[in-house]
């Protein structure tokens, strides 16, 4: 027959598993997001500079370069999220 400090001790690690696997759920979420608001802008990044090409004055071409700029910033920003939110889910998925 099971003591009931080892019951407790049982329960306890249940439900730690099941925080730990809500947890690697949610960082995936966020994973997933983050690197879906990457790719939205570099494509918007991408857009722009081949906009930007077909522009006759140098002041619109200059602007676009900077529109593009700081499309790609805002992406590896993202990318940057994206990266830390797999290692937070790797590091609960090794806990496990």
């Amino acid at each position: 027959m099971m003591k009931f400090k080892q019951f407790v001790a049982e329960q306890d690690n249940l439900e730690e598993r099941l925080v730990r696997k809500g947890v690697v759920a949610t960082y995936a979420t966020q994973g997933k997001r983050h690197g879906d608001k990457a790719i939205q802008q570099y494509n918007n990044a991408k857009t722009v500079f081949t906009s930007s090409l077909n522009k006759s004055s140098t002041d619109e071409k200059v602007d676009g370069l900077i529109k593009v700029i700081l499309a790609m910033n805002d992406g590896l920003i993202s990318t940057r999220h994206q990266i830390g939110s797999v290692s937070a889910q790797i590091t609960a998925l090794s806990v496990l």
